[in-house]
């Protein structure tokens, strides 16, 4: 993704931190700016924890973009990873279930809810008929939202033989292992993957970037550098999310 963002906006600084687990975390990217603006711009689907109360105390001098969803670009992303998954498998999908990590704190899934309204949407207008895309959580403690099994089974009992399981997620790790598991017992034809680096998340990055910053100028009218410090979530905790 960082190859990606930088590609597109050679004159940007574009650098990477994270919340936990690896280096440099959040604050301390942000501290070795030492005062140069930054904004931050969470790789994140939602306003789970991270977003709600990991990120704003890692902040410093630093401002937050908003989470990447909903967007159309979000929306762009899903298709083109359901069209490789397709191409793959050699057959289109007939439903589709569009599976995130899951949140225990209200309202937490949210965001996988709108962007399966959504991405239905975007399947019908290209197809020209409906195409049911569903969401579904892997956390077995989520607030809301059914399990990945129970949508697959609802959509066979409606006749659905091509499920599609496609990712709420960005990138590989312990909860696309799971999901590819429980996929398989559920026994959805095709599986996707991640979200990860691709050309409409890196706009989207970007959008999101350019939604939140606003130059800054020095005494000289000249703009000040502004640093963009991508945030993927990497602690694989669930439900935090």
């Amino acid at each position: 993704m960082l190859a990606h963002v930088r590609a597109l906006r050679p004159a940007l600084r574009v650098d990477i931190a994270f919340f936990d687990i690896h280096r440099p975390t959040v604050d301390e990217a942000v501290a070795a700016l030492h005062g140069t603006p930054a904004t931050v711009v969470p790789l994140l689907l939602g306003t789970g924890f991270h977003f709600s109360v990991d990120l704003p105390a890692l902040l410093g001098h630093a401002r937050a973009a908003r989470p990447l969803a909903p967007h159309p670009l979000l929306v762009d992303a899903l298709l083109h990873r359901l069209r490789e998954a397709e191409s793959h498998a050699g057959f289109p999908a007939d439903a589709v279930v569009l599976a995130a990590a899951g949140s225990r704190r209200p309202g937490g899934n949210d965001s996988c809810r709108t962007a399966a309204r959504d991405l239905g949407a975007a399947l019908c207008a290209r197809r020209g008929s409906p195409v049911p895309v569903r969401p579904a959580v892997l956390c077995d403690g989520a607030a809301d939202g059914p399990s990945l099994a129970r949508t697959a089974a609802d959509l066979r009992a409606e006749g659905r033989t091509r499920i599609a399981v496609l990712p709420y997620l960005m990138a590989p790790g312990r909860f696309f292992d799971r999901l590819a598991a429980e996929a398989g017992r559920a026994e959805c034809v095709i599986t996707a993957r991640p979200l990860g680096a691709q050309d409409a998340m890196a706009r989207l990055v970007l959008a999101r970037f350019d939604a939140c910053a606003r130059p800054a100028t020095t005494e000289h009218g000249m703009g000040a550098r502004v640093a963009r410090w991508g945030v993927p979530g990497v602690s694989d905790t669930a439900g935090r999310r």
